[in-house]
């Protein structure tokens, strides 16, 4: 009984270490044939309202015709009062973020307004063109140089080299970013240290902007540092680069083993995880269940989104975007950027007077001489081994030959009921053929 109960202790030790904490992460220093993996942008301009454009939709979706819309004004108001009303309108909607969602009750008495307005389809139809050009190490790479519009929890922002910022799409592209297996459409930009110096370039005239640097990825959040660049600036930043990989068996282990998620995996309502995604679904799905409808700057959450009504009951429940007890992991691989160097040169005449109005942003990675690697160091066959070494330590067998002998023990007492069991129907349908015959007429 002594060696029973010892081995069944050291076999659920075992397996409570496979269960709870098989992984390890490693320190990996043979970096002369990795590959660098450019950052991910996100930029914000600060100019975003076109007015011709803003009167045109609100003419569209007839808020501009004054009879039909004085509901909530006093009757001495004129339409030039009127139109400066809902100029306050749109730029209070177009300024929303997850931290400041503006004074909204201004306009809870009109209810057209408050409830009647798509947010997301006005922020982004007003949001004016800027001109921008892209330019990095390779002339080649051309069509992957593209800027997408997205919303983020900062508002209207582009991404560029962030497939992931395809879930943040303002014309429906969230359902359409699976193209099989992978991520969308197509892989962050990848770098030769040993053949190229590892940069990319962003030119904007006549703007400013401000703008994050992040894992490809990833996704950007109102958590994040944004850094400003006025007109005519040139900004120049260096990063240094810190990478995990993963062992692909870490793919057999389940996501409670490894305590991480691959990008690819999907998490709840999401095609694909990222620890950024993960934490804006988990405020969505908090502002679901304060106020029935979610911010639209979650396009990828689940919910109908909020409207200006929606948006001012979450300013009463502040803790909506409270993220500690959202419980995101890590993912199994990521990439940090952090600052190595940072300059800044302001291209102006005498009295301060810029000659150039171009914001000009330059963004460049360092080889980097160390990584971190995930592997595994307790499979399911170090398992077994172990489970097998407890049996031969208190039972003096090789537990390979025991689990052999149970195996045959096994089939033999399986072959043994299938025979009862065949034996007994053979029985019973030669006694219903004898009643049969013997039946009396």
């Amino acid at each position: 009984m002594a060696a029973i109960r010892g081995m069944l202790f050291l076999g659920q030790y075992q397996y409570d270490r496979y269960r709870a904490n098989p992984t390890a992460i490693q320190m990996d220093k043979n970096y002369r044939d990795w590959i660098g993996i450019m950052p991910g942008l996100t930029f914000c301009f600060h100019d975003r309202i076109d007015w011709n454009r803003a009167w045109e939709y609100l003419e569209r979706i007839q808020l501009t015709g004054h009879e039909a819309t004085r509901e909530g004004l006093a009757a001495n108001e004129t339409t030039g009062t009127y139109r400066r009303y809902l100029a306050d309108f749109v730029q209070t909607l177009v300024g929303v973020t997850a931290t400041e969602l503006g004074n909204l009750s201004h306009f809870l008495t009109d209810s057209r307004l408050a409830t009647g307005v798509n947010i997301l389809e006005l922020i982004s139809t007003v949001h004016p063109n800027h001109d921008i050009a892209i330019n990095s190490f390779q002339p080649e790479h051309g069509a992957r140089l593209q800027v997408h519009q997205i919303v983020t929890e900062r508002g209207i922002c582009y991404a560029l080299n962030a497939p992931l910022a395809l879930l943040q799409g303002v014309n429906g592209t969230s359902g359409q970013v699976a193209s099989g297996k992978g991520f969308p459409g197509w892989s962050p930009i990848e770098c030769e240290f040993s053949q190229h110096e590892c940069y990319m370039k962003l030119d904007m005239f006549r703007s400013t902007v401000s703008y994050t640097i992040h894992s490809p990825y990833e996704v950007s959040t109102s958590d994040q540092l944004f850094t400003h660049v006025e007109e005519s600036d040139e900004l120049v930043a260096v990063y240094s680069v810190l990478e995990t990989v993963a062992n692909e068996r870490l793919k057999d282990l389940t996501v409670r083993q490894r305590k991480c998620y691959f990008y690819d995996e999907a998490y709840e309502n999401l095609q694909f995880y990222s620890y950024n995604l993960c934490i804006m679904n988990c405020r969505a799905k908090r502002a679901l269940a304060v106020c029935q409808c979610r911010p639209h700057f979650y396009p990828f959450a689940e919910g109908p989104p909020c409207t200006v009504a929606g948006l001012h009951c979450l300013q009463q429940h502040p803790d909506w975007s409270n993220d500690a007890d959202c419980k995101c992991l890590k993912p199994c691989t990521d990439v940090g950027y952090y600052v190595a160097s940072l300059s800044k040169t302001q291209w102006t005449a005498e009295g301060g007077i810029p000659f150039t109005h171009k914001a000009s942003l330059r963004w460049e990675i360092l080889q980097p001489k160390t990584r971190l690697r995930r592997v595994l160091i307790f499979s399911y066959e170090d398992l077994l081994v172990s489970v097998g070494g407890a049996i031969a330590l208190f039972f003096g067998k090789n537990g390979f030959y025991l689990s052999k002998i149970i195996e045959f023990l096994s089939i033999e007492l399986g072959g043994w009921v299938r025979r009862k069991y065949i034996k007994r129907k053979e029985r019973k349908r030669k006694r219903k053929h004898a009643i049969r015959l013997v039946a009396p007429k």
